[in-house]
């Protein structure tokens, strides 16, 4: 019999693998600042920098060995002009392995709001 095919259907995560929320913040944490830094809010600058960070958080996230996670990310930009803003998501999964982690960013030109959503996959 040739085990190299057999399926592996995980029901929950290997040790070590799991999606740890603080870990995650300071993934963001850092990326923000790397990344944004002090620049001031461009509009047309916006869209091309939110695809950036998605892109270099999801690679650094994955980094953390969160095998079999599926990754979500939200960001949301918006210009520091002493306006107020509410964001909320809700989603539907299992709270034994599944979480997520939130960070905003501020600066005197702009808060960057970041969501990344870690969806176990069997």
């Amino acid at each position: 019999m040739d085990y190299k095919y057999l399926s592996q259907h995980l029901m929950k995560p290997r040790p070590g693998t799991k999606f740890i929320q603080g870990d995650v913040v300071r993934v963001i944490e850092k990326v923000c600042e790397e990344k944004v830094g002090k620049r001031s809010y461009v509009f047309d600058e916006v869209q091309p920098l939110i695809k950036e960070l998605c892109a270099e958080i999801q690679q650094r996230v994955v980094g953390l060995g969160c095998d079999r996670y599926k990754l979500v990310s939200q960001i949301t930009i918006m210009e520091a002009a002493n306006q107020g803003i509410r964001i909320a998501s809700r989603c539907l999964w299992d709270p034994e392995v599944d979480n997520y982690a939130e960070y905003t960013y501020s600066t005197e030109a702009m808060h960057v709001n970041v969501l990344v959503f870690g969806l176990y996959w069997e």
